[in-house]
This record gives C-alpha cells, structure tokens and sequence, in this order.
C-alpha cells in the first residue's frame, strides 16, 4: 500500500522533472508533431518574419519570440503584461476551451449538426484581439471565437448560435459557428475558406483612409 503510494506521489513529479528537462534545452523540438505532419524533417524555428520560397527549404520554420524556457529572445518583443492582464487572458483561453468541449460534444451528439472546435490556435484568438481596438473590423473564420469572447461576445450568445435559436441575432439562418456581430465589429464568417480575404483587403484600404485597422483571421 505504501509502495503504490510512493509511486502516484512521485509520478507527477517525475513528469514534472522530464518537462521542464525537455523545455530547457534550446534545441528542442516536438517530435510528436514533427514525426506526424513534416515526415521526420527538422522543423526549425526563426526569430525572424520574412517572407520565404517554400520551394527553397523542406519545411516552413516556426517563428518564436520566446525561447524554450518562455524568456523573450528579442527583449524589444517583450510585452511588458502585468500579472492581472495575463491572468484575464488565461481565463479566457480556459473558457474557449470548455465551450469548445461542450459544443463538441454536442455535435457528436446530434444536438447540433455542425462544429469546429478551436483547439491550438486560443492564444493567437486573444493575443491578436487585445492588440486591437474593440471598433477595428474583424473578417474571420470559424475557428476564431476567441476574438469575440474578448471583445464581450458571450458564451450564451455563441450556444445560440450554434442551435439556431430565437435568442440568435442571425435567427438561425447560418449554420453553427459561422458567428457574427455587429456590435462586436465581427463580420459573419463565410462557410467556404478564404473567400473573405479579399473583402478584408478593400475593408482595410477604405479603413486606411480613417487611419483605423482592419483584421482577417485565416488558418
């Protein structure tokens, strides 16, 4: 009984242990996604934002402004956040996340037809938005709900949606997750990729005029 003790105490802190010996080490890469998407080719990372020939090199790198240990590279990259504004943009990475769970299951259910979840991709949601003025135009696709829960969107109005409810402000007429706003400045997602790219082109030039910003989200 004491031995199986002993064990459940120390496994967290052996886990523990071998994270931070991995996230330690500068070199390190995540083998898992390498192995997975790039068929055993190195991904490397670059510090640099530059545009590149895919054609040139065998995979495309991964910029970073943090290194391994999460410290700034570049000290001039450095945001400067205070503890209370990190934590406010946790929380709400953690919330999309539980809405996420929920809505997912919820289509594996048959309660709603149709979801995509946002999985991997909540920090660029909140990190782009809180860069943004609340007014600034917003073109997304619908993995991007992060943007409208930072801008005050909230949970109860994204579920409405995703039903189709009379509580939805498009009163069912989209299909789930294709999310708009138009007191969030968040133009209604478009079902087919990419189709917005250029509208979000012409949004910008005009906004330009007005020295005002204009954002698309496309992954």
């Amino acid at each position: 009984m004491l031995s199986c003790l002993s064990k459940r105490i120390a496994l967290p802190f052996q886990i523990t242990k071998a994270f931070l010996t991995t996230v330690e080490s500068d070199s390190f890469r995540v083998h898992e996604f390498t192995e997975k998407y790039f068929h055993h080719r190195k991904a490397q990372f670059t510090e640099t934002m530059s545009f590149i020939d895919p054609q040139q090199m065998p995979t495309i790198p991964i910029y970073r402004v943090t290194d391994s240990t999460g410290k700034f590279i570049d000290s001039a990259q450095d945001p400067n956040l205070d503890k209370e504004y990190a934590i406010k943009v946790y929380k709400k990475m953690l919330l999309l996340e539980s809405m996420d769970k929920i809505l997912y299951d919820s289509q594996r259910q048959g309660r709603i037809s149709f979801y995509m979840t946002n999985s991997g991709e909540e920090a660029t949601h909140f990190g782009s938005a809180a860069a943004l003025q609340d007014d600034d135009l917003v073109y997304a696709q619908y993995r991007e709900a992060g943007v409208l829960l930072w801008r005050g969107f909230t949970v109860d109005s994204c579920m409405d949606q995703c039903y189709g409810n009379a509580r939805d402000l498009e009163k069912g007429k989209q299909m789930p997750v294709h999310y708009g706003s138009l007191e969030h400045h968040f133009v209604s997602i478009s079902s087919p990729l990419g189709t917005q790219i250029s509208q979000a082109v012409g949004s910008a030039y005009a906004y330009k005029r007005y020295f005002r910003c204009s954002s698309h989200h496309f992954s």
